[in-house]
């Protein structure tokens, strides 16, 4: 569009925007699948025609999904601003369509980096204490939906987005339920895709009241303790070395308290797709080398709490 058709408002805005524009176009660059939201029943559908979003500000509930659809014949983004920096689709070319799942009430400002006259807005409003995953039907409340929404993968956007949590623990898979533990007691917990939420009241500290259960130990129980090996990270406690990309990984992506400590050291393994990967197994998780894919995407984390939840 020719500068001269941009309205006053938009271009002061352009210059004051410049910076987040900047992040979103190298956040954009992320792969699609994990940005956005697995396939949803819309709740409100925003076209892009003629240089426009439209409607440029709607309203929605917490957890609704909404879909962008371009119906100009140029490509377009929507790409979020400071308070949205987890809403970045990819370029959207004609025809084209992205989904966005809001997780939380707030306001997500959003424009087309391509295009930066064009604006637009969400409000998210209703309560936060529970959110229904529209991908399962799945209600998470509670101490559960604010540690979930606290701890999440490092992707580089500002704070824990939707798609970091979602990339550590996956879809809720199951309702809050009692079940008794390995350890004898009885406990509430929520199984997600690759985690088992564990409500322990009886700590003190609110930060430890909600755990994390033990998949890695339930699938590949602990190996003997190997030597150490120069140049990694050597864990006493459980006799096991970290290195690499998996240490890296474990160190930019909570660590001792998400994942646990080493119980193996690397090895080639044939997984649930039937290919073999470079792997190896934590108190909580097993991560997964994926060198097809760029970092930081290249670690993966086994699905384990279908697995435990079907119980196998």
């Amino acid at each position: 569009m020719n500068a001269r058709h941009r309205s006053p408002r938009a271009t002061a805005l352009t210059l004051a925007l410049a910076l987040a524009l900047a992040a979103g176009l190298a956040l954009a660059a992320a792969p699609a699948r994990l940005s956005r939201a697995a396939a949803a029943t819309p709740a409100a559908v925003v076209t892009i025609k003629n240089f426009a979003f439209s409607p440029a500000a709607l309203t929605v509930a917490p957890g609704a999904t909404v879909r962008w659809v371009n119906e100009d014949a140029v490509a377009h983004t929507v790409t979020g601003l400071a308070d949205a920096p987890a809403l970045h689709s990819p370029v959207l070319q004609p025809g084209a369509t992205f989904d966005f799942t809001f997780p939380a009430a707030g306001t997500y400002h959003y424009m087309c980096s391509i295009h930066t006259e064009m604006m637009g807005a969400v409000q998210v409003q209703g309560s936060t204490d529970s959110f229904t995953f529209p991908e399962t039907g799945f209600t998470v409340r509670g101490a559960f939906l604010a540690y979930w929404r606290a701890h999440g993968l490092e992707f580089g956007d500002p704070g824990v987005s939707y798609r970091e949590s979602l990339a550590l623990f996956g879809f809720p898979i199951s309702p809050e339920m009692q079940q008794r533990l390995e350890d004898g007691r009885v406990y509430t917990v929520q199984y997600f895709e690759r985690a088992r939420f564990e409500y322990h009241p009886e700590n003190a500290d609110p930060q430890f009241q909600v755990l994390l259960g033990q998949f890695g130990r339930h699938f590949h129980p602990a190996d003997p303790p190997a030597a150490p090996i120069a140049g990694q990270s050597y864990y006493q406690a459980t006799g096991h070395n970290l290195g690499g990309r998996f240490r890296d990984f474990w160190q930019q992506n909570g660590g001792l308290a998400i994942f646990g400590y080493p119980i193996s050291e690397p090895f080639q393994q044939q997984l649930e797709d039937g290919k073999t990967y470079t792997v190896q197994y934590f108190e909580r998780a097993r991560f997964e080398l994926h060198p097809e894919n760029q970092t930081p995407y290249d670690v993966e984390l086994g699905q384990f709490g279908r697995s435990i939840l079907a119980g196998r």
